[in-house]
Parts: structure tokens; sequence; C-alpha cells
């Protein structure tokens, strides 16, 4: 499993992320689902409350156009997890249905 979350790092370099927005992708890929407060939470960042949500909303939208991650608004704020886990999502629907 470590081995596949090195390979998505390192496709998440190779599309030229900065490495706050790399951060970020970790943080995502380690604990999910995860909205931006958790993230913002996680990587030690203090400050306002909306401040905080619009910048990691900002590296939350980046990630999902480079297609690294779903994101989902529910209610007021973001909710953000790996695209793999949508894969495996498919996978499991299709095996359900096959039974």
């Amino acid at each position: 499993m470590e081995d596949f979350f090195d390979s998505l790092l390192d496709e998440a370099k190779s599309r030229k992320l900065s490495s706050a927005t790399q951060k970020v992708f970790q943080v995502i890929h380690l604990r999910w689902p995860i909205n931006p407060l958790e993230v913002a939470e996680i990587l030690g960042d203090n400050g306002k409350t909306k401040s905080l949500s619009a910048k990691y909303v900002y590296h939350f939208k980046k990630l999902n156009k480079k297609g690294l991650i779903r994101l989902k608004k529910m209610g007021n704020t973001y909710v953000a997890w790996p695209v793999e886990l949508e894969k495996l999502r498919t996978i499991h629907e299709l095996l359900r249905g096959v039974e």
C-alpha cells in the first residue's frame, strides 16, 4: 500500500503541484474524507476560520481539477477524498451486481 501511495505522490509531483498543494494531497490520502478546516488543523495552520477555509478550498479545487481527488460540497463546506476510492467503489458496485 505504501508503494501505491508513493506512486500517487510521484504522479502529483509530475503534474507540477506546489509544495503546499502536495502537502494537502498527502493529508487527504492519509485521512479521508476530510474538509479544509481539518487539513488546516493537521498541518498546524492557525488563523480565522473563513480565511483558512478559503485557503485550503483553493488547494482542494486545484487537486480536483488535476484529477487527483474528488470533491463534494456538503452544506457550507467541501469534503475531499482520493480518486482511487471512487474506482474501488465502482468495482465494489460491479461485483455486488454480479452476485
